[in-house]
């Protein structure tokens, strides 16, 4: 087909005879749908009231190199390369595939004879081939090399900055996912991408931080939200081998800021309002930042000195030349992330007093030491280190007014000032 249009140009009452004539395709709606696919891979194109070819599609034409279809079907394709990863290493029936598809695009209705039609190209092409005895398909060898060559090219989402600022359309582009849905699982990469703003609040979804973690209201505009979809993406996505990934919007269009990797720890359902006003069960996640702690050994915490651990509490924080600082005894019975050194040293420098109000921990923990509560003056969501200067210890009624209280932030500010202090000196 492509050679007689690119020497005939013909219009599309032209097409059509000749496709009648020359293909198996008999009725309109199957001849749309071929010259609607050629045209949504880039191979065909409507200029003018009459088709010609791209030069993807006069290059196939000259070549006959399959490779161009190939990258034609990844680039153009929604969900393509989920049906690949479906087929990668194993057997597989038309109906598993489309149920891969169908996990991946859930607000999509996708009838089994659209992956039908990806299957007779990867088949046209020599990638695919097809088991009559038991109506199972299997990547060729070729078909195994070209999709290896393009899982060695997938984006890096380290790349991403916290803090930085990047175009969502670019975003999507780049890893896939719905543009225009708050929660946007990529199809092809193992990523969720999820939004917050406050134009969301006019929807009814209230999005917060509470300390460090982040309580994200999931989607649906009206009545009670379902775990279906972007919200059932996030529950499971550690079962999914998904990362979350948050971002802000901004003022401007299409402009989100990056806040960083999160995981679900848990969730629940509240009462909140819909967009219409009613009152509805919303699901609200639990969701914390993803730590890049390094680990380190020792036979008890409470064995180290304070000006040992202080170091230790440190030692992954990256230095002014990149590189970074970690120590180790010689002693390897037990393992501790950073985190806990941070923690340790906060409740150890504290000695049993509230660094917010000077009064001593209102009552024993369950472990037999004074309880405090451990607070991070620069949220590790907003680019603050996990480090022991950026922590202290208060007790419950200071941690919740630093939180929820109205003067939470002038407070958060008076222990900065404190901790600065304490360090001058």
């Amino acid at each position: 087909m492509l050679e007689f249009v690119d020497t005939t140009k013909p219009a599309e009452p032209a097409l059509r005879d000749w496709l009648k004539s020359n293909t198996a395709a008999e009725s309109g709606s199957t001849i749309n749908k071929y010259v609607g696919f050629q045209r949504s891979i880039n191979l065909l194109e409507l200029q003018e009231d009459q088709y010609q070819i791209t030069s993807r599609g006069a290059a196939f034409a000259e070549t006959g190199d399959p490779e161009l279809v190939f990258e034609a079907l990844l680039a153009n394709v929604a969900g393509f390369e989920t049906i690949l990863q479906t087929l990668d290493h194993q057997q597989t029936t038309a109906a598993a595939i489309q149920a891969s598809l169908q996990k991946a695009y859930p607000e999509y209705q996708l009838p089994q004879a659209v992956v039908g039609r990806h299957l007779e190209w990867l088949q046209a092409i020599g990638a695919l081939k097809k088991q009559q005895s038991t109506d199972q398909y299997e990547l060729t060898s070729f078909g195994k090399q070209l999709l290896q060559e393009k899982l060695d090219q997938k984006p890096v989402i380290d790349n991403l900055e916290i803090g930085g600022t990047y175009d969502r359309v670019e975003l999507h582009e780049e890893y896939g996912g719905a543009r225009y849905r708050g929660i946007a699982p990529s199809a092809d990469y193992p990523y969720v991408f999820f939004f917050t703003g406050d134009s969301g609040a006019e929807h009814g979804y209230k999005d917060e931080f509470r300390g460090d973690t982040f309580i994200y209201t999931g989607e649906g505009r009206t009545g009670d939200m379902e775990m279906t979809g972007g919200n059932k993406a996030i529950c499971d996505h550690k079962e999914d081998g998904r990362e979350l990934h948050l971002f802000e919007n901004n003022d401007k269009a299409w402009s989100v800021t990056y806040l960083g990797q999160f995981e679900c720890v848990d969730w629940f359902e509240e009462q909140l309002s819909d967009t219409d006003g009613n009152r509805r069960k919303a699901i609200r996640f639990k969701l914390e930042p993803v730590a890049n702690d390094v680990e380190f050994t020792a036979t008890d915490l409470d064995a180290v000195e304070t000006d040992e651990l202080y170091e230790r509490a440190k030692g992954a924080v990256t230095t002014d030349g990149g590189a970074t600082q970690q120590t180790t005894t010689e002693t390897t019975h037990t393992k501790y992330t950073r985190s806990e050194a941070v923690r340790e040293y906060a409740l150890r420098v504290a000695d049993g007093v509230c660094r917010g109000c000077g009064n001593e921990a209102p009552f024993v923990g369950k472990d037999g030491e004074p309880y405090l509560e451990v607070h991070h003056l620069y949220r590790r969501s907003d680019g603050g280190p996990d480090h022991p200067d950026n922590v202290v210890a208060l007790c419950p009624n200071c941690h919740r007014r630093v939180h929820h209280g109205k003067d939470g932030d002038d407070f958060n500010q008076e222990l900065i000032s404190k901790t600065e202090r304490r360090a001058i000196d």
